[in-house]
């Protein structure tokens, strides 16, 4: 009998072992679930990605980077950090220029609260007939950079990137923010795109707009 109590002891402290392992904040959602052999749960590992581009700088600078941005990298900027980049397509004019901006700007050097690109979709007096394609940089652009992150920016962002409209929508703690605005003076075609991505409960400092 004098070995019951040791053994009890043993029993009960291998499940609260593997309680540990699922607690563990240095465990995202898959790797949780792969420790408790279960089954992910999907809402979690979404919110683990989009996290991921708030919380991982260089990784975003350099999906940026893979779009011809040329951001330098995320530095002190005024009272928090920044990085930002700018590109123009196509590289030979056809009639139709999409000229970008990006900018990530955060409190922190390891931690990003909003993340923008900024598109102006100009036309000349008489765009080639294959200058359309150009209309789909802003969409391709978007897409890529968030694929990754193996994220995407759902349906009603997605149709508004397509007609080059506003919208706006919340997807697992980020706030997605389309705006899309003729240019003053030029073409009746031509478009300011702003499409914004920024964490819910991100500072005001960080979420104010560049330039203003």
């Amino acid at each position: 009998m004098r070995f019951a109590a040791p053994l009890l002891l043993i029993v009960a402290a291998a499940p609260l072992a593997g309680c540990g392992a699922a607690h563990d904040p240095a465990l995202n959602e898959q790797q949780a679930a792969a420790a408790q052999n279960r089954a992910p749960d999907r809402d979690k590992v979404m919110a683990d990605r989009w996290n991921g581009i708030f919380t991982n700088p260089a990784a975003v600078v350099a999906a940026a980077n893979d779009f011809g941005f040329k951001a330098e990298g995320y530095k002190a900027s005024g009272k928090g950090y920044a990085a930002t980049g700018k590109v123009t397509w196509p590289e030979k004019s056809n009639g139709i220029a999409v000229e970008s901006v990006f900018d990530a700007t955060g409190p922190a050097a390891d931690r990003i609260e909003t993340v923008r690109f900024t598109f102006d979709v100009k036309h000349d007096a008489k765009p080639e007939e294959r200058a359309r394609d150009s209309y789909g940089y802003v969409r391709r652009i978007v897409l890529g950079f968030l694929s990754r992150f193996e994220v995407g920016p759902g349906d009603t962002i997605n149709g508004a990137l397509q007609r080059r409209e506003s919208a706006k929508d919340v997807q697992h703690g980020v706030s997605i923010v389309v705006d899309a605005n003729p240019i003053s003076g030029g073409n009746a075609k031509d478009r300011h795109i702003t499409v914004t991505f920024t964490r819910v409960g991100a500072s005001a400092p960080a979420n104010q707009t560049q330039g203003k």
